[in-house]
């Protein structure tokens, strides 16, 4: 891995195990540098995780790099563990903390050289729950089908949401987890009837604390960890514990005139012009802050954005979910169909679709 047009700065390394991320390495640059990671443990223990839990990550490396002066960089880079060895580049995009402290004793009692460096996970919480994965709300006329699908060891990407001083970012890289068990539902659902699809997942929450040459400050991070396609159903009745994220624009799709006779809409996963769409992770957000995990100001920033987890659904052309939704009416009239977006840093689509 090569690090370019950092300066001088000290970098600490972190690779994404099955429990969670965990420091591996740690080196000292100046200007144009080159890492060179050993990640057999990491293999091993994926292939281990794999064998007990079906579960298979691809590597993911963290890069927290920083500079004596108190500013950061934090860089992700991910691999695939059939193309190792391979070599990336790194250039970093610094800002400054706004909120670190500066401090040269908070960890002993001892006076910490100007030199001290250390990184170190201070609270983590894992919390699986159900989330909505697609939704319907008709009109009274409507009625429908709808379905919703895994393929076996396909590669899901989940985004990792990072908070670091003031503001919440998403890593370049994605958690690519892929299952080896499968899960569909699918469902007709009745003449006006709201009808939802779910499937549990974990979300985890991290928080390191970081000493840079005299400085203190924190990183917190937001994940999905993992997810269970055995798990997909639905129903008609919403799940108090399952939300969708914060629909921020609605997509025109167009009035339809339902003819009695064949559907008068209908949406494929294909028909996505992206290979991403949003789930919730606001809820997560709300158990965290009522159990005092995370800080007060990225649970606020976290609300105030509408943060939500991008998941990543085709890889090697291979997509991983399939979803079909069909809307007919017994009656001739006029429907007008809605699609959802979420906005948070980026905008992604919501496989949530409103009928008036």
């Amino acid at each position: 891995m090569n690090i370019q047009n950092a300066g001088e700065v000290h970098v600490f390394v972190s690779a994404l195990y099955p429990e969670g991320f965990r420091q591996i390495a740690e080196y000292d640059i100046k200007n144009n540098g080159r890492i060179v990671l050993n990640l057999g443990d990491l293999r091993r223990a994926w292939e281990e995780e794999y064998s007990k839990n079906k579960r298979l990550s691809q590597p993911l490396i963290l890069l927290t790099i920083v500079t004596k002066d108190g500013n950061v960089s934090i860089e992700s880079v991910s691999f695939d563990w059939k193309e190792l060895p391979q070599s990336r580049t790194v250039v970093p995009e610094f800002r400054a903390l706004k909120n670190a402290v500066k401090t040269s004793s908070e960890q002993t009692n001892d006076v910490q050289p100007l030199y001290y460096y250390s990184r170190t996970l201070v609270d983590s919480y894992e919390w699986t729950a159900p989330t909505i994965v697609a939704q319907v709300i008709p009109d009274s006329p409507t009625k429908g089908y709808i379905s919703y699908t895994y393929s076996i060891n396909k590669k899901v990407g989940f985004s990792i949401n990072a908070f670091v001083d003031t503001d919440w970012t998403r890593l370049a890289s994605y958690n690519i987890v892929q299952k080896d068990e499968t899960g569909s539902h699918y469902a007709n659902f009745p003449q006006g009837s709201p009808y939802y699809i779910w499937m549990n997942v974990k979300y985890r929450y991290e928080r390191w604390r970081v000493y840079s040459a005299g400085w203190v400050w924190y990183e917190e991070y937001v994940y999905v960890k993992d997810f269970y396609p055995s798990t997909i159903t639905g129903g008609t009745s919403k799940l108090s514990d399952a939300q969708v994220p914060p629909i921020d624009r609605w997509i025109d799709e167009g009035v339809h005139e339902s003819t009695g006779d064949i559907g008068y809409y209908a949406f494929h996963i294909w028909d996505l012009n992206t290979s991403d769409f949003a789930v919730d992770v606001l809820k997560f957000i709300d158990v965290l802050e009522l159990m005092g995990k995370i800080s007060e100001t990225a649970a606020q920033k976290a609300t105030l954005i509408g943060l939500f987890v991008d998941v990543g659904f085709e890889y090697d052309d291979m997509k991983a979910f399939d979803f079909d939704l069909s809307l007919d009416s017994d009656v001739q009239t006029s429907h007008h169909v809605w699609r959802g977006e979420s906005t948070d840093m980026s905008t992604v689509p919501v496989l949530y679709f409103n009928v008036d």
